[in-house]
């Protein structure tokens, strides 16, 4: 996707979510989630599963992040700011006893 300043189209949005959803399942199916420079201000992306994204320089100003998985995902030069950042995933948990 080519860096814009019109906000992506929420439909257009939850396409390329559902793709993403079916390329995580099994990586011959679907496709990653490319959201290179797209402009995502406010964006409800509550619960979404961007897990290995390209979210590299996105604009996810005030976004609804809450509870999103955004492990491995690139967010290399993504703006962040005012997002609602409550219950995502970063990193995968290790479990209990692994690394202490």
């Amino acid at each position: 996707m080519t860096e814009t300043t019109q906000l992506l189209d929420a439909n257009a949005l939850e396409s390329i979510l559902a793709k993403h959803v079916l390329w995580l399942a099994n990586p011959n199916q679907g496709e990653r989630a490319d959201l290179r420079g797209a402009n995502l201000r406010g964006a409800n992306l509550r619960g979404a599963d961007l897990q290995g994204a390209d979210c590299w320089g996105a604009n996810l100003r005030c976004a609804d992040l809450q509870g999103a998985d955004l492990r491995d995902a690139d967010l290399r030069g993504a703006n962040l700011r005012r997002a609602d950042l409550q219950g995502i995933l970063f990193a995968a948990e290790k479990p209990k006893g692994e690394g202490e």
